[in-house]
């Protein structure tokens, strides 16, 4: 098998180009899901916009801050 020199230039380009895009939408997935997994047990406050760790299948929780009820999910009255 004979390869020409375009050829041997071609796949010198090609193949790390393309490991260049897979390993970076490996890299972005992976920090996707890492933010994902940070945000899980985190709630926002909607009157301060504090930061605050949320315990699991809380409905409603209270801001340390300014204890503001905060509902989890979508609200009723809000549409």
């Amino acid at each position: 098998m004979i390869v020409s020199l375009s050829q041997l230039l071609l796949a010198l380009v090609i193949l790390p180009f393309l490991w260049i895009l897979v390993d970076g939408l490996f890299s972005h997935l992976g920090e996707r899901r890492f933010q994902r997994r940070q945000q899980r047990g985190v709630r926002e406050c909607h009157l301060c916009g504090n930061h605050y760790p949320e315990g699991r299948k809380v409905k409603i929780s209270t801001c340390p801050d300014c204890d503001a009820q905060n509902v989890r999910g979508g609200h009723r009255k809000l549409g």
